[in-house]
């Protein structure tokens, strides 16, 4: 696997670059007035930039992007590509569309098969996943937005060694899909989920089916997991693979084709492995999981479904998968002396709560959740909250920060409602033994928690 982390300093050489006067003619730019270096990447995040990149610096609400251009230039930035003039820069009406229209040619010139990835949750683990698997080029990190991904098909064009690249889709509104769609044109697509997330943006869980199922719609080879497979309408159904682990109530309506493919769970929450069984075909000997939860053993059936389909060994594909690194803050185990602390302050929504909880529920007691708000939920967010206190009411301490602690509450009269130096400062003393749950949406910093807790306690 190749990282493209534009701050990781291992990834491969590039092996190509577009000069500056190549950059120009295809952007409909303005000639730059003086010999500028060529470019191997973009970005339009002065703190992402790696050397040999084009900066685009975009108008924003608050500010412009130009006044990062010096920082850019510093942090190794081959040139500067705005609406505003500068002495090292190309000049175009909207750097924003020039800098899809550069993502969209680097996808034209990249040889490699394009696997994208979308799903209401799971979807950085499923791609760190399947970028093992396949022994692909991904990004790390939590660039899955159009300018972001525009920028990672550059660089992965320069490094194009025919390996595949797998991109995570990440969308909050309508529409969103079908820029990306048209971005990245992937030659795979999975579907990870399909549940309560970014309701602000899609109003309900329908119009998130609808949304999410364009990438599916959008490539020739579709693979979802079975729950989000049975939302999707019957024409793309029936060209869809489905992948499931044999937990899954296969009574519900529709039932599996039965050449899906299918997971066996085995060991324990802790320590899990997985056995897959093809269509046709005997089952896999025992896979060795990289983490934890219900919902990467499924996207690991999913990932070697994928594998299949593009002729690699499963065993090859299985070893592989193996050692995929799961990424801070996503329902990551961390042991230390005395307790077990599950870190997933990445994000919240109903369905990765509901996994954590299961998981907080196996692990050694006393069970602690220091916990907070599921934001985007919409109209729904009442409710949501309130089913969550309801989820809480065997562990042995509850605590919440959040708008909506007085759902949690009707759920759970037992759950703790603090303000964040609240929560801060019970991090600090709580006892270091059973297992502490971190978890609540990604704008209320809960890694803080996590840092403090992996602390000597107060």
């Amino acid at each position: 696997m190749s990282t493209l982390d534009p701050r990781n300093p291992t990834q491969a050489e590039p092996l190509r670059a577009l000069d500056a006067h190549e950059l120009a003619l295809l952007l409909g730019a303005t000639e730059p007035t003086r010999e500028l270096p060529a470019i191997y990447g973009a970005s339009h995040h002065s703190g992402r930039i790696q050397p040999g990149d084009a900066f685009f610096a975009l108008p924003g609400a608050d500010h412009h992007g130009i006044e990062h251009a010096e920082a850019a230039l510093e942090a190794g930035a081959s040139l500067i590509v705005s609406d505003q003039p500068h002495e090292r820069g190309l000049q175009v009406d909207d750097p924003g569309a020039a800098m899809l229209t550069l993502g969209r040619w680097a996808r034209r010139h990249f040889t490699g098969t394009v696997v994208g990835i979308t799903g209401s949750a799971g979807k950085t683990t499923a791609r760190g996943l399947l970028a093992a698997t396949l022994d692909a080029h991904a990004a790390t990190g939590n660039l899955n937005t159009p300018h972001a991904i525009a920028g990672l098909l550059l660089r992965v064009w320069s490094r194009d060694d025919g390996r595949p690249f797998v991109v995570e889709m990440g969308i909050d509104h309508i529409g969103e899909m079908d820029v990306l769609t048209h971005l990245v044109t992937p030659d795979v697509g999975l579907l990870t989920a399909i549940a309560p997330s970014h309701l602000d943006g899609f109003g309900d869980v329908a119009t998130v089916a609808r949304e999410k199922s364009k990438l599916l719609h959008q490539t020739p080879h579709p693979f979802a997991a079975l729950s989000a497979w049975r939302q999707l309408d019957q024409d793309l159904a029936n060209r869809t693979a489905p992948y499931f682990l044999d937990d899954e109530d296969l009574t519900a309506p529709p039932a599996p084709p039965r050449d899906a493919w299918r997971g066996t769970l085995i060991g324990t929450p802790l320590s899990p492995s997985v056995t897959v069984t093809p269509p046709h075909g005997d089952a896999t000997d025992e896979v060795p999981l990289p983490g934890v939860g219900r919902g990467l053993a499924e996207s690991a059936v999913g990932c070697l479904a994928i594998a299949h389909h593009l002729g690699i060994d499963l065993h090859d594909a299985a070893t592989r998968l193996a050692t995929a690194s799961i990424e801070p803050g996503r329902l990551r185990i961390l042991e230390r002396d005395g307790f077990m602390l599950i870190d997933d302050a990445y994000n919240a929504n109903p369905a990765s709560m509901t996994q954590a909880l299961a998981l907080l529920q196996a692990a050694p007691r006393p069970h602690v959740a220091l916990l907070g708000e599921m934001r985007e939920l919409g109209v729904e967010a009442d409710a949501h909250h309130e089913a969550l206190g309801v989820a809480t009411r065997e562990l042995d301490r509850v605590a919440f920060r959040g708008d909506h602690a007085a759902a949690v509450q009707r759920g759970n009269p037992n759950v703790e409602t603090l303000d964040e130096a609240g929560m801060l400062r019970l991090a600090r003393t709580l006892p270091r033994e059973g297992t502490i749950l971190v978890k609540a949406s990604r704008s209320l910093q809960f890694e803080r928690l996590v840092d403090v807790l992996l602390e000597d306690p107060a």
